[in-house]
C-alpha cells in the first residue's frame, strides 16, 4: 500500500508543474511575513486571527489546487452553461445575502466570521466558462457572431458583478481577463482594435453609473486639478491612500527600515497595509531590493502560466492558463499601480501576497486548473490535429 501510494506521488510531482507549486508557496509564505508587519497598527484587527485565517486560506488552498488539478472539466461540455448561470446568479445573491464593507456590498457573511467575496469567486468560474464557449466556436472565431456571442457571455456576467456590489475593481478584471483570452485564442487582432474602440466610446456612458466615490478616485490620478477643484475634501480623502503608500515606498529606499521597523506602517498611516496597500509593507521594510524580489517572483509566476499556456496541447487548456495568467497579470500589475500612485485604488489585492482568505484560497484554486492543463499536455506524436 505504501508502496503504491509512493508511486502514485512520485507519478503526480512528474506530471506537474513542480516550479509553479513551488513559486506560489514562496509568494505566500512572503504574504505571510508581510500581512503580520502590516497588520500590526491595524486597531480594529487582531494579528492571530489574521494569521490563522491566511495560514488557513493557504493551506486549504493547496489541497484545492491539487484536487483540481486531477479534474478534466473538458469531458463535461454541458457543464458550462450551467456554470455559467450559476455563477450570475450567485453575483446577484448579493442583493440579498451581502453585507457593505467599504462603501461597496461585494461580501456574503457566513458563521465563524467568515466573508465570502462572489466577484473574487466568479472570476475562475468564469474562465472555465469562457474557455469552454470559445473552445466550442474556435472553428468561427473570427465570424461576426461568435464574438457576439464570447461579448455578451463577458459583458453580462460582469454586470452580474458590479450591479449589486458596485465594486469597480472585480467587475474590471472579467473584461481584461477576456481579452487576454481572445488574444490567446487566435481571435483577429481587427476584432481586438474594434473592441477597444468600443469600449473606448462606452466610458462616458458607464462614467454615469459610477458614484462620486469611485469617479472621484479616478479623477484624483488622472485629472487631479479638476478632482480639487470640485471638491478640495473629497480629493484629500480619496488621495490619502496613494499618498501615504507613496510615501512608505520612498521611505524604505535601497535595503528598507527593517522588519517591523516601518515608521508610516507601524506608525498607522498607511491605510489597509494588510490587504491592499501590503506592497507598501515590502517597500518600506525592504526597501527597493526587497521589492525587487518581490516581483521578480511574481513575474517568474505569471511568465511560467503563460508558458503553460504556450506549451497547451488543445484549445481549452491554452485558453484556460491564458486565462490565469491574464488574471494574476492584470492584478498584479493594477495593485502596483495603486501603490504607487498611477492608478486609481480600486480594491483589488496583491494576488497571493495580500490578506484574505478567500482571496488566497481562490487564487491558488485556480493554479490548479492550470496544472491539470499540464498534467494534460499529450506527447507530440498522439496530438490532435485540429488543435
Amino acid at each position: 500500500m505504501a508502496k503504491r501510494l509512493w508511486t502514485g506521488i512520485k507519478r503526480y510531482v512528474s506530471q506537474s508543474d513542480v516550479p509553479l507549486m513551488i513559486l506560489a508557496l514562496t509568494i505566500c509564505l512572503i504574504g505571510l511575513v508581510l500581512i503580520y508587519s502590516g497588520c500590526q497598527s491595524v486597531a480594529r484587527v487582531r494579528p492571530r486571527r489574521i494569521m490563522m485565517v491566511q495560514t488557513i486560506g493557504i493551506a486549504a488552498g493547496f489541497v484545492s489546487m491539487i484536487l483540481f488539478s486531477f479534474i478534466d472539466f473538458k469531458r463535461f461540455p454541458w457543464l458550462w452553461p450551467v456554470a455559467a448561470v450559476l455563477n450570475i446568479l450567485f453575483q446577484l445573491s448579493l442583493y440579498k445575502l451581502g453585507k457593505e464593507v467599504g462603501g461597496n456590498k461585494s461580501w456574503i457573511p457566513l458563521p465563524g466570521g467568515i466573508n465570502v467575496q462572489p466577484g473574487e469567486v466568479g472570476k475562475v468560474i468564469f474562465i472555465y466558462t469562457m474557455a469552454s464557449h470559445m473552445s466550442l466556436l474556435r472553428e468561427r472565431k473570427n465570424n461576426f457572431w461568435t464574438i457576439l456571442q464570447l461579448t455578451a457571455h463577458m459583458g453580462v456576467t460582469m454586470a452580474a458583478v458590479f450591479v449589486i456590489s458596485r465594486d469597480l475593481g472585480v467587475a474590471l478584471m472579467y473584461p481584461l481577463i477576456f481579452l487576454v483570452m481572445l488574444v490567446a485564442g487566435g481571435v483577429s487582432w481587427w476584432w481586438l482594435a474594434a473592441a477597444g474602440g468600443c469600449a473606448a466610446g462606452a466610458f462616458p456612458l458607464l462614467w454615469r453609473f459610477l458614484s462620486e466615490g469611485q469617479k472621484m478616485r479616478i479623477l484624483v490620478v488622472f485629472d487631479p486639478a479638476r478632482a480639487a477643484e470640485i471638491d478640495q475634501a473629497l480629493f484629500d480623502r480619496y488621495s490619502w491612500q496613494a499618498r501615504q503608500t507613496v510615501a512608505a515606498i520612498s521611505n524604505g529606499e535601497l535595503l528598507g527600515s527593517g522588519y517591523l521597523q516601518g515608521p508610516r506602517i507601524q506608525g498607522g498611516w498607511v491605510p489597509e497595509s494588510h490587504t491592499d496597500s501590503v506592497f507598501a509593507v515590502c517597500g518600506e521594510e525592504f526597501g527597493f531590493i526587497g521589492c525587487m524580489v518581490l516581483l521578480a517572483l511574481l513575474t517568474a509566476l505569471v511568465l511560467r502560466i503563460f508558458y503553460d499556456a504556450w506549451r497547451s496541447t488543445d484549445t481549452f487548456s491554452r485558453l484556460i492558463c491564458a486565462g490565469v495568467g491574464g488574471m494574476f497579470m492584470w492584478q498584479i500589475g493594477i495593485n502596483l499601480g495603486m501603490n504607487l500612485g498611477i492608478f486609481p485604488v480600486i480594491g483589488l489585492t496583491l494576488p497571493l501576497v495580500s490578506y484574505g482568505g478567500t482571496s488566497v484560497l481562490i487564487m491558488l484554486t485556480s493554479l490548479g486548473l492550470v496544472c491539470g492543463a499540464v498534467r494534460r499536455i499529450k506527447p507530440t506524436w498522439i496530438r490532435s490535429a485540429d488543435d
